[in-house]
């Protein structure tokens, strides 16, 4: 089932009002069919997010974090869609949950790449912009491997802004032009 949805929104040639509702369909009956379909869950918080649906984007965000308790990445993106719907101040303690669930996991796991990745993510979407450059620098020390040295070489320029989505999320920019710089 997910095959299709993917394939409906990713290779379908309708337009992209079409091809979101469709594959959120499809995504819904996958969802429908295994309720802890985390890859669908995930795809379903793009549609959502494209279709600009702060409450089913924290409902999802919800489900995953009652998932996966363990992954903070779910707890910073309910931080950011709280933001998207402008609830910061609910959206700020989200990101500190995180945050210090990322740094818990960072003491035991120090040179976990994604990891700290997803922490300076975070960071940054917090407005933590000193830390998470601070971050992507004594990552640049660490002992990574190359193609993970060139990722933080290329980070700044290729990396998505809070404020990048917020404009989407405003209607001043397409969505297809998040991340252009």
């Amino acid at each position: 089932m997910m095959k299709q949805a993917m394939d409906a929104y990713m290779n379908s040639e309708l337009n992209d009002n079409v091809k979101i509702d469709s594959s959120l369909s499809l995504t819904n009956k996958a969802i429908e069919y295994n309720e802890q379909n985390i890859n669908a869950l995930n795809h379903k918080a793009t549609l959502l997010f494209r279709k600009k649906d702060a409450k089913g984007l924290i409902e999802i965000a919800d489900r995953l974090i009652q998932l996966r308790p363990e992954k903070p990445f779910y707890l910073g993106q309910k931080a950011i869609y709280l933001d998207l719907e402008g609830s910061s101040q609910e959206a700020k303690k989200y990101y500190e949950k995180a945050i210090d669930k990322y740094q818990d996991y960072l003491k035991k796991d120090t040179l976990n790449f994604d990891l700290m990745m997803e922490y300076v993510g975070i960071l940054e979407a917090s407005g933590d912009t000193l830390m998470a450059d601070k971050t992507l620098n004594d990552m640049k020390e660490m002992d990574f491997n190359d193609y993970q040295k060139k990722i933080l070489d290329l980070y700044k320029e290729q990396s998505v802004s809070k404020e990048q989505l917020l404009r989407y999320w405003n209607g001043e920019i397409e969505y297809d032009q998040i991340g252009e710089k």
